[in-house]
């Protein structure tokens, strides 16, 4: 993952002539303006800690201004925020998440520097379908019907502030009552709204709701409602990590049908005419 991340600055970044390391390549006649790619640290019970790695950029310059690191670090963050990319094996998803602290003068490299922090999140906790009736299949396909200019494909997407990405999953299911042909079941679904701006995700986060809202009852792959029981949302939520959109929906799922097992031979006889055992 990290190779490919260098090759994406290699390729986005030509102020640095191709000079992007890992921290051990590096050495004090290393030719300025340069990039450091190195794992940053994160806290293993966060969320999606399991499903995401904090890489840490640091781009180094000459003793001069700190202005020169500031063209810098804008430069690698337009290239990697929100960037999507594969190492051949599995697709990623980059997330800027602000520096690694205070501008910092390296006297062992003679340099300047600030540190960026970002999330790179392997996109296959982006597979949330799970099987028919399935409620995420349904507020996905509800939200490309209403909205076509979304996007609601993790496989294909790639999310701006013209298309925004609206990402459903499953949190948990809940049964509420079990009759002889029927179970009903609550839904934890959360909505994630990705886009570049946070205003256009606050807009977007409040036409969800009020979607929802009007809404209030969608209908199953089966013919079944999905009740919409309760929708809410904070927009000040992570919309990688947590989701801006909460709903509580109710669905059914019908018993299994049992096939009675058919009859196959019949003997006629006894004292009474007619009689069958």
């Amino acid at each position: 993952m990290r190779a490919a991340i260098r090759q994406l600055l290699i390729a986005g970044v030509p102020q640095v002539g191709g000079r992007v390391y890992e921290p051990h390549v590096v050495t004090p006649k290393t030719e300025k303006p340069f990039i450091v790619v190195r794992e940053g640290v994160q806290d293993s019970g966060a969320d999606w800690a399991a499903f995401s790695t904090v890489v840490e950029i640091w781009p180094y310059v000459d003793r001069t201004t700190f202005q020169a690191v500031d063209a810098l670090a804008g430069a690698v963050i337009n290239v990697l925020h929100r960037a999507r990319f594969t190492d051949g094996r599995e697709q990623y998803l980059a997330d800027y998440l602000g520096t690694a602290g205070q501008d910092f003068a390296d006297d062992d490299w003679n340099a300047i520097t600030r540190g960026l922090r970002f999330r790179v999140f392997a996109l296959g906790w982006l597979n949330g379908l799970t099987y028919d009736p399935d409620p995420v299949a349904v507020l996905r396909s509800w939200t490309a019907t209403t909205w076509p200019e979304v996007h609601t494909d993790p496989a294909t997407w790639s999310p701006a502030d013209a298309t925004p990405g609206i990402y459903w999953r499953l949190v948990r299911v809940t049964p509420v009552q079990v009759t002889a042909a029927l179970s009903w079941l609550d839904a934890q679904l959360v909505g994630h709204v990705l886009a570049q701006s946070p205003a256009v995700r606050l807009a977007w986060v409040r036409k969800l709701v009020e979607g929802l809202a009007k809404q209030r009852r969608l209908t199953m792959q089966d013919g079944g409602p999905l009740e919409l029981l309760k929708i809410a949302a904070d927009s000040e939520a992570d919309p990688m990590r947590r989701g801006q959109v909460e709903v509580t929906a109710r669905f059914g799922v019908l018993q299994p049908f049992v096939q009675p097992e058919v009859l196959k031979k019949a003997v006629v006889g006894g004292s009474v005419s007619g009689e069958v055992s």
